[in-house]
């Protein structure tokens, strides 16, 4: 928890400090759950003399589905990436390379581990990282 003094010094505050997922800020902190309470909360609260359509409520809903649809088929291919990834990244394993890091220092020898780090393929050469697209030659 946070401590926060007062002002006058004569007493502190306890306050939680509170993690939030970088995966549910934003667009992709929506859920369909959230959207129907938005669309509620607009219903109850609208004009009674000018009320919302029926085709503007239908407008919102599929507008609603068609993110949850785009936002499902962004995960999707994320994972397809990955998985993609992943599976070129192995195929080194046990073969010797010639590659360089991230900062451009040569690397010459056999892969040990593979891994995935922000959607890229890293081949591990004892403790030496090399990027999938950083290899250079395949020797063996």
């Amino acid at each position: 928890m946070a401590t926060t003094t007062n002002v006058s010094g004569s007493g502190t505050v306890k306050t939680p400090v509170k993690v939030v997922d970088k995966n549910k800020v934003g667009f992709a902190g929506l859920t369909n759950e959230t959207f129907l309470k938005l669309l509620i909360a607009q219903l109850q609260n609208q004009d009674p003399t000018n009320p919302t359509s029926n085709e503007q409520i239908v407008t919102q809903l599929s507008q609603m589905q068609s993110l949850q649809s785009n936002l499902d088929l962004s995960g999707t291919l994320k994972n397809l990436s990955n998985s993609q990834q992943l599976s070129n990244s192995a195929s080194f394993l046990g073969r010797t390379i010639d590659g360089t890091t991230t900062d451009g220092k040569a690397v010459t020898g056999k892969v040990d581990r593979v891994l995935i780090r922000e959607g890229q393929g890293i081949l591990k050469v004892g403790t030496q990282e090399v990027p999938l697209n950083n290899v250079l030659e395949l020797k063996g």
